[in-house]
């Protein structure tokens, strides 16, 4: 038996009340564990009928918690051994929000992956002169919180938002933005685990912001596409990886 399959505890039972889907409440209680260290990289979590049992919740929704989980690159499973942890979040993550929320917001980083890459390159081919100014403005008052060390969800939300507006197509700011996703949400989350990390975390999110732009001012689709996708996959594996550039 592994070390750890006991330490879930009963108060850890799903809450049937709790506006977050089941299988959402079993990640963040997982991955509650593995941020913590009660489960470490390289550690095997408990079974599933074990996880049955500590969470009071059916097999098909444990299941569809770990293959979550092992989607969004947390852990791994191996045939015939069990599923074991390959990576775990900064300590910070927990104090900044709610776990059971982490799922839903890798989902939405899934959307913005395929929206916003396809909106860069759109708005390389399409800027208007105004368009690249407002794109060139947003990304200069960014560097210059950044620089100051003020992290303004805001400044981060508007040089996305004028790429998107520079589409010259608004489904695409309406996709970003609705009442079910907002980019300001993602970004406070991001920009305070920026703020906890080093100066070289800050300067490395503005080198991949001013790649977007330079891609763009050239009129490269496929470039501004290529850096809009990195900068996303890059801000995913900032926020659950901690060995990624702290």
């Amino acid at each position: 038996m592994n070390k750890h399959d006991n330490s879930f505890s009963a108060s850890q039972k799903v809450d049937r009340a709790k506006p977050a889907s089941y299988s959402d409440q079993v990640y963040g209680r997982i991955l509650t564990d593995i941020v913590s260290g009660a489960f470490v990289q390289g550690d095997r979590l408990p079974a599933e009928k074990d996880l049955c049992l500590k969470f009071g919740i059916s097999r098909p929704v444990v299941r569809k918690a770990l293959s979550r989980l092992q989607l969004d690159g947390l852990v791994e499973a191996r045939q015939g051994s069990g599923t074991y942890v390959v990576s775990r979040p900064s300590d910070e993550l927990n104090k900044l929000t709610d776990l059971t929320g982490i799922p839903r917001i890798l989902r939405y980083l899934e959307l913005r992956l395929s929206v916003e890459g396809a909106a860069a390159a759109f708005a390389a081919e399409r800027r208007s002169p105004d368009a690249m100014e407002h794109i060139v403005r947003a990304h200069e008052k960014f560097v210059a919180q950044i620089a100051s060390e003020v992290f303004l969800p805001s400044g981060d939300r508007d040089f996305h938002m004028a790429i998107s507006a520079a589409t010259g197509n608004e489904f695409y700011a309406k996709a970003l933005e609705n009442a079910e996703a907002s980019l300001a949400d993602f970004m406070t989350l991001s920009l305070s685990l920026t703020k906890a990390g080093s100066a070289h975390r800050a300067q490395l999110v503005v080198k991949e912001h001013a790649s977007i732009v330079e891609a763009i001012q050239n009129q490269d689709p496929l470039a501004a596409r290529a850096a809009m996708e990195l900068h996303i996959v890059q801000a995913k594996r900032r926020l659950t990886d901690r060995s990624f550039e702290p």
